[in-house]
């Protein structure tokens, strides 16, 4: 089967590359219906192992103590200016020395920069945001709440409402695909770039459209554009297609000593498990591709990108595509036996690559603005 929705994505996805308007939304939503048939066994099976269970899932009432306690930092929250929207981030360190952003993805909050909130705290203050729709962030129910251009103004206007003007900006996944864009965008505002297992989205276009083996990959994509059934398949079996991910032995952290715990899994089920919970995270998917084609590209700030070679849903192939791209210093380090959950599973070595990669002097300025 993956051979045959692969080819047929590839045919579809190049085909709706060349046209636009609504014959484009055409090709995406074929795109979509194949995808949806592809996972359709799995989800049978599971259908199959037990029809009450799978259809049963449950609005967990409290939080896990690890999401709330003050062992990374302190909870905090912002309303930024540009949407008037409240944000909550775990911040560490002194308040005023240079600023480290980080950026989560998809379906992770703050949490996922635990290793690295305790790692940087003394050089630097880091900060762990819940984006938009994500976490105890406020997250607004229209879709166009979640459009790029809406996200990145977030960025801006949480490095502003900090009171910064630059940041070491660091992102994974979604998180990631922010913080390259961003620094396109704002190569002002990025003192350094550090991104991991998150593709340029320029690379990525390239790559996909001539490796049909990673578009068979990202098909979730895809079927992230149909309404209300991503959410429904998501929740199945109380989340396990949230859960299974995360903890799996193929998919998930692929380090014995740093794998989940129930309590951790739960940090990042619990807010996707509230009345509407899904719907946001899955508006960043349902708005990327009014994002291509992509018009600035290049990345003028020095650049680190790190990659987990275990990767299940990202190439590792595609790490030399991103090159091109960086018009300043840049490092790519593939993390052997790593996953795609990269920070959490090597913390270890991500944190020691990250500090080499942040004492190297660069030829150019990386002033750390503070306002």
């Amino acid at each position: 089967m993956q051979f045959y929705v692969s080819r047929l994505l590839l045919m579809v996805t190049r085909a709706a590359l060349r046209v636009s308007g609504v014959l484009f939304w055409i090709l995406v939503y074929v795109a979509s219906l194949l995808a949806a048939v592809s996972y359709l066994p799995d989800a049978l099976k599971l259908i199959a192992r037990g029809p009450f269970k799978a259809f049963y899932w449950k609005q967990r009432r409290t939080a896990p103590s690890c999401l709330t306690s003050s062992n990374h930092g302190q909870h905090g929250y912002i309303r930024i200016k540009s949407s008037g929207m409240r944000f909550h981030y775990v911040a560490s360190g002194a308040k005023g020395s240079p600023l480290m952003l980080f950026l989560h993805g998809f379906p992770e909050n703050w949490y996922s920069w635990r290793y690295q909130l305790d790692e940087f705290c003394q050089d630097y203050w880091v900060v762990a945001v819940d984006l938009r729709g994500f976490g105890g962030s406020d997250a607004p129910s229209e879709l166009l709440d979640y459009k790029m251009e809406t996200l990145l103004q977030d960025v801006e206007d949480l490095i502003t409402g900090f009171g910064y003007s630059s940041c070491v900006l660091v992102g994974h996944d979604w998180g990631g695909t922010l913080a390259w864009t961003f620094a396109v965008r704002h190569h002002n505002m990025v003192s350094r770039l550090i991104v991991m297992n998150a593709p340029h989205p320029s690379a990525f276009h390239d790559y996909v459209l001539s490796h049909p083996s990673q578009l068979f990959l990202s098909r979730y994509v895809f079927l992230f554009q149909l309404p209300v059934l991503p959410e429904i398949l998501l929740s199945l079996a109380d989340f396990e297609y949230i859960r299974r991910p995360l903890v799996d032995d193929s998919m998930g952290i692929q380090n014995k000593q740093r794998r989940l715990t129930s309590e951790e899994t739960e940090a990042f089920i619990y807010y996707l498990s509230q009345k509407g919970g899904m719907t946001p995270p899955l508006n960043y998917y349902r708005n990327l591709f009014g994002f291509f084609p992509v018009k600035a590209q290049d990345v003028l700030v020095p650049t680190l990108l790190l990659w987990g070679e275990l990767d299940v849903f990202l190439e590792a192939a595609m790490v030399p595509e991103m090159r091109q791209y960086v018009h300043a210093p840049f490092q790519a380090e593939i993390i052997q036996h790593a996953s795609h959950w990269l920070q959490q599973d090597c913390p270890e070595e991500v944190n020691r690559i990250m500090r080499d990669f942040l004492s190297q002097e660069m030829p150019m300025s990386t002033h750390h603005g503070h306002i």
